[in-house]
């Protein structure tokens, strides 16, 4: 592999004084020959302003800071963390981002997209993490639209002689080799259990069997429980590695119902559930959970979930 690392010296100038990008790389609006997606420099000012951002939300309860973090699947649970803790994003130590590693494609126009892989240092603590950022407009600038912590090591990412990624265009959901196909796989997953077109993680494993006890559990409260999941249609970004295959990242929506029967009382929900209503109750609740997963798609055979996260996007007392 060989990833697009950012110069140390640059980049540790950069998140040490949180400097913001104002640089543009000069990608056309559309159409066009592909160009690198980001610059080193300007990459490294992307991720510079991200941490600073995160850091400024999570220390001083800066809103307009948490808010100006992400696009796509972790945008949709930025609002519901704010919710959940009672309008202040959620109370956490400052972080930094050591050794990144950056997978930058050849793409034409807008919206431009980057991965980037590096080590989370929080405290004492270090954690590995791959995360995309997005560029929609120039307005709106770079933001996070996914990430995910993870164990162990994805296959390889092919590059061309320059050390770019090669990108693998999503193709159509109804073609079960394309990854705009994973989506809709993860989740009959989660809903029936199919693994016949994608092999799951471990956390969508845990979530099936939480959700059976947790169903059972509300029975006894006289709680009816039904779930579903979709395709978020946020963008499914891939690409390709070294044996042909894919590193896909998507993003999935799972909605429950939990609706009381006789004198069931639907106040027995999730945590987080019942932190975002900040106890309201009613009859019915429904909530919803945006996923971000990254899955391997070899060049035959099931796709297999590599890292997958979850957070509640929003609910509803009815």
């Amino acid at each position: 592999m060989r990833p697009r690392r950012v110069v140390p010296a640059v980049l540790a100038v950069l998140l040490a004084t949180g400097c913001q990008g104002g640089h543009r790389d000069g990608a056309p609006a559309g159409g066009g020959t592909a160009v690198p997606a980001v610059s080193p420099e300007t990459s490294a000012q992307v991720l510079a302003a991200y941490v600073r951002r995160y850091n400024k939300a999570v220390t001083a309860g800066d809103t307009t800071a948490w808010r100006a973090l992400g696009a796509d699947a972790f945008d949709a649970t930025a609002e519901a963390a704010l919710r959940r803790g009672g309008g202040r994003p959620p109370r956490l130590g400052a972080i930094s981002l050591r050794n990144p590693v950056l997978y930058v494609p050849r793409l034409r126009g807008l919206p431009r997209w980057f991965a980037v892989s590096a080590l989370e240092r929080r405290g004492r603590t270090e954690r590995p993490v791959f995360a995309v950022f997005e560029e929609k407009t120039a307005r709106l600038g770079w933001r996070l639209a996914s990430q995910v912590y993870f164990t162990g090591r994805p296959p390889r990412i092919a590059t061309d002689p320059q050390g770019y990624a090669y990108t693998v265009e999503p193709g159509s959901a109804a073609s079960p080799a394309a990854p705009a196909a994973l989506p809709a796989a993860h989740t009959a997953y989660l809903d029936r259990g199919d693994e016949r077109a994608l092999r799951p993680g471990a956390a969508g494993r845990a979530w099936r069997q939480a959700e059976a006890r947790q169903e059972k559990q509300l029975r006894a409260h006289e709680v009816l429980v039904a779930g579903r999941s979709s395709p978020t249609g946020y963008p499914v970004y891939a690409l390709r590695t070294t044996d042909g295959g894919a590193i896909v990242t998507y993003s999935l929506r799972r909605t429950t119902t939990y609706t009381a029967a006789g004198s069931g009382d639907v106040a027995a929900t999730p945590a987080d559930v019942r932190a975002y209503l900040h106890g309201r109750t009613g009859h019915r609740v429904t909530a919803s959970w945006v996923w971000r997963a990254v899955a391997y798609l070899p060049v035959r055979g099931a796709a297999s979930v590599l890292i997958e996260d979850f957070d509640l996007a929003s609910a509803q007392v009815s």
